[in-house]
């Protein structure tokens, strides 16, 4: 009979002072890839059981010294999380049932058939790799809610990114693929790493491909790999990244760059868990959870014939749409703080104050380029800063609120533009949040008797963002989308 070796040792226990009959058990588990400890008395194997991270323990019950019912209560004493299959030549009922009341994960009975304790026994290793993954999925997130304003390096706690976190990690779960859409620069890498570093997949790699950096034949071979000769200038045998993630998640940047023959490929990876290298004909098996991004409408290319009917669907099982930064302006004084602290450390310098006129101008400014122009302006505003003050803040004033850009030239302009501004982002965010003040206040960072003095200044009523949800209806009647 042959097994599979597990790819990941796992070590079990047995406790049995009959020395035939335990190393029987051991020799059968080592055949099959296990790793095993054996132990003639109970009392030994309970202080060993915690420090070698048992994934079973297999136990007689008749033992001189400590028997296996007291070394079962023992062990449930000390919490140990461990699956105990407790095993006798001598049992009856109401002993199997007293065990099994005491935590025993089975009970069986001498003689029994070599299957039937290694089904237990895969059993109980199964929920103890599932108990060490949901508790390393534990620590992760209470990791993650020490810094409120961050979420697996995704910064903002904007209500639209609190929507988009909750889907990681719902999507962390499963092993399907995932389809992230979002405009250039709004953190769709961010987002497919964080699925990653939240999945049972942690542990593997995390292979990024950008399809549309590459010619057609280099991207299959990057991705595939290649067998000797496959084309000119394959010199040699390569692994693909497809390969080279297994165990792990494959994410794809601009997925819309697949020609048509790459997508036939990468259908059989994701159904079938089979890869083949261009050049060759045997298929090699991989385990690999595949996550797309894309800025583009694919609907629209499975219309004009660019993107496959079957493997749009196939690509598009759970999808996550991450919101422009125009979208979440409360959230740039966050991402401002934070990309100024990373860059002035990296500089070696203090972090530097923003001037009002600047917030002011980040906070109007439309920011097509999203997260990452945010970044290379703030960047730059740290490298040129003096004497803790940023630098100028450049951009397109096209992008500028023209409200902003009506305001006569004036010593008072900068005032009204900063009020302006202000009311602008706290529209927003009571239309976000319809009209609660609670959690308007809490995303704005403020108390809520800021916030009400600031709606009182500003003539703004929580009912009129309850009224129509998303519309805002002005005191003056007119409609402000």
């Amino acid at each position: 009979m042959t097994d599979v070796t597990p790819s990941v040792r796992v070590n079990i226990a047995i406790i049995d002072d009959d020395d035939a009959a335990r190393e029987s058990i051991g020799q059968m588990l080592r055949l099959r890839g296990f790793g095993v400890e054996e132990f003639p008395s109970a009392i030994a194997a309970l202080e060993w059981v915690p420090l070698c991270d048992a994934h079973c323990v297999i136990a007689d019950v008749k033992m001189p010294w400590m028997d296996g019912e007291q070394f079962l209560a023992e062990v449930k004493k000390r919490n140990y999380q461990v699956p105990v299959i407790m095993l006798t030549g001598h049992g009856d009922i109401p002993m199997a049932v007293r065990c099994l009341k005491s935590g025993a994960y089975d009970f069986l009975e001498k003689p029994f058939e070599e299957d039937v304790l290694l089904a237990s026994v895969r059993r109980a290793v199964e929920l103890t790799k599932f108990r060490h993954e949901s508790e390393e999925l534990r620590r992760r997130l209470d990791m993650m809610c020490l810094d409120e304003d961050q979420f697996c390096g995704m910064v903002g706690r904007s209500r639209v990114m609190q929507d988009v976190y909750e889907q990681i990690r719902v999507y962390a779960r499963s092993d399907a693929p995932v389809l992230i859409l979002g405009e250039t620069g709004v953190g769709k890498e961010l987002a497919a790493r964080a699925i990653h570093s939240l999945s049972a997949r942690v542990n593997g790699p995390f292979v990024p491909v950008n399809a549309g950096a590459l010619s057609e034949t280099l991207l299959e071979s990057e991705l595939f790999g290649h067998a000797r000769g496959a084309f000119t200038g394959a010199t040699f045998k390569r692994d693909g990244k497809i390969v080279m993630a297994s165990g792990g998640t494959l994410l794809l940047d601009e997925i819309e760059s697949l020609s048509e023959r790459a997508q036939v490929h990468l259908l059989r990876v994701i159904e079938d868990g089979l890869v083949q290298p261009l050049g060759q004909d045997e298929l090699r098996s991989v385990d690999v959870r595949v996550v797309a991004t894309t800025n583009v409408n694919l609907r629209e290319l499975v219309q004009q014939g660019r993107i496959r009917e079957d493997f749009y669907h196939r690509i598009n099982v759970l999808t996550i749409v991450i919101p422009p930064l125009r979208e979440r302006r409360e959230d740039i004084p966050l991402l401002a703080s934070h990309f100024s602290k990373a860059a002035a450390n990296r500089s070696g310098i203090p972090v530097p104050r923003f001037p009002e006129e600047t917030f002011g101008k980040m906070m109007t400014h439309s920011w097509p380029g999203n997260i990452r122009e945010l970044k290379n302006a703030i960047e730059r505003m740290v490298i040129t800063s003096s004497r803790g003050v940023t630098g100028s803040f450049e951009m397109d004033e096209s992008f500028v609120d023209q409200r902003l850009l009506s305001l006569p030239a004036t010593p008072g302009r900068l005032h009204d533009a900063m009020e302006l501004t202000e009311r602008q982002v706290i529209e927003s965010a009571l239309r976000e949040h319809h009209g609660e003040v609670g959690a308007t206040s809490g995303a704005l960072g403020i108390s809520r008797r800021a916030l009400y003095e600031r709606m009182k200044k500003y003539g703004l009523i929580k009912e009129q963002f309850k009224a129509r949800g998303n519309e805002h209806i002005s005191p003056m009647g007119d409609s402000r989308p």
